[in-house]
């Protein structure tokens, strides 16, 4: 247990916060920039400052501002931001000469969709600018995260003040709740993003602290001139940050009712106000009351009263929510049922939901515990906590005070956005961290155990669930860095060299994966971002059937062309997962494509110096049916006893139907070893003196599935069409077989015939297998 001097306390505290500060610059340093959740908006407030040197007006004018809703915010976060920047503009070497640079949009986007692999950002980013140290207004972004990063160590400060005056009996409650909220991971997160969300949080805690301190030590002028001012900042931070106004009423007159109970001649004892005194309230207390809640009003307004009237002079809104309201898509039909429905979602992202970055549902599986055990602490140590009833009263009113607000937000647009509630973490942190340590007291070690388990998961966080997706693909300078298990010689259009793949195999089932990396080469800039396409498209001549086609900007979404430097040489993997249905086994041709998404032109290719059409076609691959059994022959047309070619290809049945002058033929095959070459079936029609009439000889599935990709158990179901004999001509015969196409040979056919014969079968006239049809 950390002991009560003062000294190792502080010391304690100020390695907390310096850790809390040192995760949210690696929070900052990983998010990819403009990608948290409305950080363009957030930035571009601030760059109008920068520029413009006056608040923004909203509606958007044309062209519209990158501002977009955000506009209408109050100004103290981006005046503050905007201030900080001028500041170091010349130590930093900071400009603003690309803001006006586009931010384009991934149309493949997948952001916040739960196991997206790929193209999980939602803009285009250029890994050679938005690597430290950074450059133009990507340098500038992260120096206004930092900002946020400094005001989230106002925060956790306020914290642990705000506990250790709530318990101060409970020395353990105020470090859990300091590691609670530091080590929220969505708490980090945002505090390494550009969002105002930071100010109105960190004003709002100490607001808590300052009317906690009112209600512990009674009412004094300095106290509540400070509460009043505080109050109008936080108004001008967001306008959640208003209901301050309301709270800080209540609590006066709270404080007034207490401090008549105990005048300060005949104060309780400081850690459990008594009960209040049944005596008539007095005039001058009623005037004590009014006057401390005039200088808290006068105060306030002297502070942000000009916002408000500015707000109504524009927009004939006071807090200008309205010109946010008319940009924002409303919902219609909401209901309690949806309310409650999105409380998993809310409760999601208060732990981390890290904008397009989707952790795995078992993210939140420790955090769902940690909120159980802190509710069940405070459930045990019911007895204890009634002392503390004024504070944990007042708590929970913040919270609940910010709880009716978001759902009155969350009525009117879609927003289950725990960050929304941040005003009230010090009301989540205390209580939750006053619920642990019950539990610690009674199990010693569990603060430190706690302290690690927390700092852990959210240190964790930035490099498994942040990094990972966002990670742009390895890029080289020379051709001598990269080794094609495949080499080639491709260009799309004058800009874009492939150079290889590398491919883990050609042979798959259904449901397997497929490991894909392709190498290219900017030879200059290319003009846009275009598409790439991955297919599988059926080998069998006439099908246009694809198995795979998945679209994707290059770099897995991460580097896409538009954004390449003449020389790079960019290595793109891509692992992605073959359908569990697939019908039957054949040959795929795994190719590629380049286009432009918008106006679906694509790009010429070439390979070796020859024009090849628009598709680069890599290799030939293999692909198991999901259900052989499928192609199995019915009873029907199966053959009494089947017929053996090379001991690896079994003929199971035939099926002959005639239409008009053609014999349709449909052979089901089955493999029972490799092969190892590509062999032709021959469909040979003979007369009745066995002269040879027609044939319809072709590989399997008309080329479509070359034998030297059959595996055992694979099924094919083969058709053929032969020229038949005319009508009237006598009864004919049909000869079936196989032949290696570069010797002529054929292959070996046996089949078991009566019973008692050879096991490996007997060998057929001419190794062909005949059926007699009757014309």
């Amino acid at each position: 247990m950390i002991g009560r001097n003062t000294q190792p306390h502080c010391l304690v505290l100020a390695g907390l916060l310096a850790l809390f500060l040192l995760l949210a610059t690696v929070y900052n340093a990983i998010s990819t920039p403009f990608e948290a959740p409305d950080e363009i908006g957030h930035f571009y407030y601030v760059v109008h400052l920068l520029q413009a040197g006056r608040l923004p007006v909203v509606p958007a004018t044309d062209p519209p501002p990158n501002y977009e809703q955000e506009g209408a915010q109050p100004p103290l976060y981006y005046a503050s931001a905007a201030l900080l920047v001028r500041l170091l503009e010349r130590p930093l070497r900071l400009d603003l000469e690309d803001a006006d640079a586009p931010l384009d949009v991934n149309p493949h986007s997948t952001c916040a969709r739960p196991g997206a692999r790929y193209n999980v950002t939602y803009l285009a980013h250029d890994p050679h600018q938005e690597q430290f140290p950074y450059a133009g207004r990507v340098r500038v972004l992260h120096v206004v995260r930092l900002w946020s990063s400094l005001l989230g160590v106002a925060t956790i400060a306020g914290v642990f003040a705000t506990t250790r005056l709530a318990f101060p009996d409970v020395p353990a409650a105020a470090w859990l709740a300091t590691g609670l909220a530091a080590f929220t991971p969505e708490f980090l997160f945002t505090a390494g993003a550009v969002s105002n969300d930071n100010l109105v949080t960190a004003l709002s805690t100490w607001g808590v602290y300052l009317a906690l301190r009112t209600l512990r030590d009674g009412l004094r002028w300095p106290r509540t001139l400070a509460l009043g001012l505080l109050a109008g900042l936080t108004a001008l931070s967001k306008f959640s940050g208003a209901l301050l106004l309301p709270f800080a009423l209540v609590i006066i007159s709270l404080a007034t009712c207490l401090q008549r109970s105990h005048p300060p001649h005949t104060s309780p004892p400081p850690h459990s106000p008594s009960p209040i005194r049944h005596s008539p309230f007095a005039i001058r207390d009623l005037q004590f009351a009014i006057c401390h809640c005039s200088l808290f009003i006068v105060s306030l307004l002297i502070v942000s009263a000009w916002w408000f009237l500015r707000n109504w002079t524009l927009y004939g809104d006071l807090t200008g929510t309205r010109p946010m309201l008319e940009m924002l898509p409303l919902r219609h039909g909401m209901s309690v049922g949806t309310l409650i429905r999105e409380l998993p979602g809310l409760f999601c992202s208060w732990w981390g939901a890290f904008g397009c970055t989707a952790p795995p549902a078992g993210f939140y599986v420790s955090y769902v515990a940690l909120v159980l055990g802190g509710l069940a602490g405070l459930v045990a140590d019911r007895r204890r906590l009634r002392r503390d009833w004024l504070p944990v009263g007042m708590l929970l009113a913040w919270l609940a005070l910010l709880g009716g607000a978001y759902v009155r937000w969350n009525w009117v647009i879609h927003a289950p956005k725990g960050r929304l509630l941040y005003p009230a973490l010090v009301s989540v942190a205390a209580l939750l961290g006053r619920g642990w340590a019950g539990w610690a007291a009674r199990w010693r070690g569990l603060l430190p155990i706690l302290l690690v388990a927390l700092v852990a998961g959210a240190g964790v966080v930035p490099f498994a669930v942040l990094a990972p997706p966002i990670a742009a693909p390895p890029i080289a300078s020379t051709l001598t860095d990269v080794h094609p298990q495949h080499p080639l010689d491709g260009r799309f259009g004058a800009e874009i060299a492939l150079l290889g793949y590398d491919l883990n195999g050609v042979s798959f089932e259904a449901g397997q994966w497929l490991d894909l990396t392709l190498y290219w080469q900017a030879l200059a800039r290319p003009a846009d971002h275009y598409t790439l396409a991955i297919q599988l498209v059926s080998a069998v001549p006439g099908e246009t059937a694809t198995l795979v086609n998945f679209n994707t900007w290059t770099g897995g979404g991460n580097y896409p062309t538009g954004l390449w430097h003449p020389g790079d040489v960019i290595t793109d993997r891509y692992r992605l997962r073959l359908p569990g249905d697939v019908s039957r086994a054949q040959g795929w041709y795994l190719q590629v494509v380049l286009f432009d998404l918008k106006g679906g032109r694509r790009l010429p290719f070439t390979m070796d110096t020859q024009p090849a059409g628009d598709t680069a076609t890599l290799t030939l691959l293999r692909v198991g049916a999901a259900e052989p059994e499928r192609e199995a022959p019915a009873t029907a047309d199966r053959i009494a006893s089947p017929v053996n070619f090379e001991g690896a290809v079994v003929l199971d049945g035939v099926r002959v139907i005639a239409e008009g002058e053609i014999l349709n033929v449909t052979l089901w095959w089955r493999s029972i070893a490799p092969l190892g070459k590509d062999a032709v079936v021959f469909v040979h029609l003979y007369d009745a003196e066995m002269h040879l009439v027609a044939t319809a000889d072709a590989p399997p599935l008309s080329g479509g599935f070359p034998t030297s990709l059959w595996q055992p158990g694979d099924r094919v179901h083969d058709e053929h069409a032969v020229p038949m004999l005319r009508e009237g001509e006598p009864p004919f015969w049909l000869g079936i077989g196989w032949y290696d196409p570069a010797t002529g040979v054929r292959l070996a056919a046996t089949q078991r015939i009566g019973k008692g014969t050879d096991a490996d079968g007997v060998r057929l006239p001419n190794d062909e297998f005949l059926i007699s049809i009757a014309p």
